[in-house]
C-alpha cells in the first residue's frame, strides 16, 4: 500500500509561527505526536498545540508560537521536520 506522507504546511507573519502537520493515518499521528514531545524536551519550548482529527484517520497538527520575539520556532520547527524525515523544500 503506498501511503501519503505527512505534509508539512509553514505560516509567519511578525512575531507568530505556526506549523500544520497534515497526517493520514493513526501511525503518522502516534509518529507527530512523538516527535514534537522529543522536540519541546530537547529544546525546553512550549509551543501551542492543537490536534484537529478530521475524517477517518486523518488529520492536522498544528503547532503555534505567539510573540516570537526571539524566533524559537525556527529551531523547534527545524527540529520537527527533520526528526519526521520531511523534505524541508517539499514545507509550503
Amino acid at each position: 500500500m503506498n501511503e501519503t506522507k505527512i505534509k508539512a504546511h509553514h505560516e509567519m507573519e511578525e512575531r507568530y509561527a505556526r506549523l500544520v502537520l497534515e497526517y493520514f493515518s493513526n501511525e503518522q499521528r502516534k509518529e507527530i505526536c512523538d516527535a514534537v514531545a522529543e522536540s519541546i524536551e530537547l529544546l525546553d519550548i512550549a509551543p501551542s498545540l492543537i490536534v484537529t482529527p478530521k475524517k477517518n484517520q486523518c488529520g492536522e497538527y498544528s503547532i503555534e508560537f505567539h510573540d516570537d520575539y526571539d524566533q524559537e520556532s525556527h529551531s523547534f520547527f527545524e527540529s520537527l521536520i527533520k526528526e519526521l524525515n520531511i523534505n524541508p523544500k517539499e514545507v509550503d
